[in-house]
C-alpha cells in the first residue's frame, strides 16, 4: 500500500506504550513498523519508528472479523512478516481461536496451551499451591451469595475481589478492596457485579514486584527483579508510574523460576507479587504470557525480551545467554502519573492539596528516573504528546474538530501517522 522499498514488514497490535519500546526495536533492526489503532494510550502513531497505523473492526465484533481483515492487510502488504500481539486482548483472543489465523503471517506469541494456562487465575493459583510458593488464601464466586460464603472460608476481610477474565474491569479498575460484609454487597450492586465470574482473595499488605523473564524449556535464562513503589491508583490496585530494579537474588525470583519449570515454559513473560516489606513474606499473583506494560524497563536492562521472542517463532532459534540484570535503576511513566492524578482529582478521591503534592511528586519521580516507559531521546515526540493529553487544556482551549469516519469496512485503512 506504500513504498517501503522492501523491507520486512512488523504489524504490532494495540497502541500501548510497550508497542512503542517494540515498534523502536524493530525500526533499529531495519524493518518498517505498522501498529493497530485499537488501544488506550493511543501514542504510537506520533513515534517515528512507526511507519504507518492499522485500523480494523473492533474486537467485540469477533475474531473471524479480526482474521479475515489481518488477512486483507497481509494481501496487500506482502512485505508483512510477522504479526506480534502486544495486548492481552489480543493474546487472549488469538489463542482461543487459533484455526481462525492459521494460513497468515507467522504470529508472535507463546503457545496456545500455555497461554490459556497463566490467563485462567484459579489454575495458576493452584499450581502455586501444589510447588510451595505462597499466595493469599482465595476462592472463586459467581453471585453476592457464593462470594458471602467464600469469605468465611479464605480468611475473613478485608478482601481483593478481581475479574476472573482479566481483561476486565470493575469500574475501570483492575482490583476492589473490601473491608466487611456491607462493603462487599453494596460493591456488587454498586458495580453490577451479580453475573459476573469473580476471584475473591484475602487482602496481602505488601508492595507489588514483577519478575521479568525469557525462558526455554522452563528454564529461565534472562531475569529482571523490579519493585512498583507508586500506582497511578490512590488505592495502589493501578499501573505502575514509579519503581526500581532489585538484585534478581529474592525469593519471588526463585518462586518464579519454581513455576516455570513446573509449566516448561517457553517465552516471555512477566510474574507478579506481593511482598510485605516487613516480614518479607510474598503472595503469588499471576504470571502475565505477553509483553509487559513495562516493557522499556526489561529492554533497557539489555533482556532484550522482544526480539527474543521473535526470533524463538520466526527463526526457531533462541539467544541462549544468560542475562540476569542487576538493581539500582529507578523507573517511571510520567505520562500515567500525571493522568492518575488527573482523574483522582475529577473523581473526587483526592482534594487540592493532594493533587498538588502529587504532581510534584511526578516531576521528581521524571527528573530522577533512569528509564521512562515512553520519552526517549531519539523520539520524543510520543512522550510530548502525552503529556499535552495528560495536562488539562488553560482557559479550556477547545480541541481540533476530529472529522468522523463513516466506512465500517477497515480491512483497508492504512493511514500515515498523524
Amino acid at each position: 500500500m506504500t513504498d517501503r522499498n522492501n523491507k520486512p514488514l512488523v504489524l504490532l497490535l494495540g497502541n500501548y506504550r510497550p508497542s512503542l519500546t517494540l515498534a523502536r526495536t524493530f525500526k533499529a533492526r531495519g524493518f518498517d513498523v505498522v501498529v493497530s489503532t485499537h488501544g488506550c494510550e493511543r501514542l504510537c502513531q506520533y513515534s517515528a519508528a512507526v511507519s504507518s497505523m492499522w485500523d480494523h473492526s473492533p474486537l467485540k465484533l469477533g475474531p473471524a472479523r479480526l482474521a479475515s481483515e489481518l488477512r486483507s492487510f497481509a494481501k496487500l502488504n506482502p512485505e508483512l512478516t510477522a504479526i506480534y500481539p502486544v495486548s492481552e486482548e489480543y493474546v487472549r483472543l488469538i489463542a482461543e481461536n487459533e484455526p481462525l489465523f492459521e494460513g497468515l503471517p507467522k504470529i508472535v506469541s507463546m503457545d496456545k496451551a500455555l497461554i490459556q494456562k497463566c490467563l485462567d487465575k484459579e489454575t495458576m493459583l493452584n499450581l502455586a499451591r501444589s510447588l510451595d510458593v505462597p499466595t493469599a488464601p482465595f476462592a472463586n464466586t459467581n453471585g453476592l451469595s457464593d462470594a458471602l460464603q467464600a469469605c468465611g472460608g479464605t480468611g475473613g476481610y478485608p478482601k481483593v475481589l478481581r475479574p476472573r477474565d482479566s481483561t476486565q474491569r470493575i469500574d475501570g479498575n483492575k482490583a476492589v478492596y473490601v473491608e466487611n460484609e456491607d462493603e462487599l454487597s453494596a460493591c456488587f450492586d454498586r458495580h453490577g457485579l451479580h453475573n459476573q465470574p469473580l476471584l475473591i482473595q484475602q487482602k496481602f499488605e505488601g508492595k507489588r514486584h514483577n519478575v521479568y523473564f525469557a525462558a526455554t524449556s522452563g528454564h529461565a535464562t534472562k531475569l529482571l527483579h523490579a519493585v512498583i513503589d507508586r500506582t497511578d491508583k490512590i488505592d495502589g490496585t493501578g499501573l505502575a508510574v514509579e519503581g526500581r530494579t532489585l538484585n534478581a537474588h529474592h525469593a519471588v525470583v526463585e518462586q518464579t523460576k519454581t513455576l516455570l519449570e513446573a509449566l516448561d515454559y517457553n517465552g516471555i513473560g512477566c510474574a507478579q507479587f506481593l511482598v510485605n516489606q516487613e516480614t518479607g513474606e510474598s503472595s503469588f499473583l499471576e504470571i502475565n504470557p505477553r509483553i509487559a506494560g513495562n516493557h522499556a524497563l526489561p529492554e533497557y536492562k539489555g533482556l532484550d525480551l522482544g526480539w527474543f521472542n521473535f526470533e524463538r517463532v520466526f527463526n526457531e532459534r533462541v539467544d541462549a545467554k544468560e542475562v540476569i540484570a542487576t538493581g539500582g535503576q529507578r523507573y517511571c511513566w510520567t505520562t500515567g502519573d500525571l493522568m492518575g492524578a488527573k482523574v483522582a482529582y475529577l473523581r473526587k478521591e483526592i482534594g487540592l492539596v493532594t493533587l498538588i503534592g502529587w504532581l510534584i511528586k511526578a516531576a521528581v519521580t521524571a527528573v530522577r528516573s533512569d528509564v521512562h516507559m515512553v520519552f526517549d531521546r531519539k523520539d520524543p515526540n510520543p512522550a510530548i504528546q502525552g503529556l499535552w493529553k495528560a495536562v488539562p487544556r488553560i482557559a479550556r482551549w477547545r480541541k481540533p474538530l476530529t472529522q468522523t469516519d463513516n466506512n465500517t469496512d477497515y480491512s483497508n485503512n492504512l493511514r500515515r501517522p498523524t
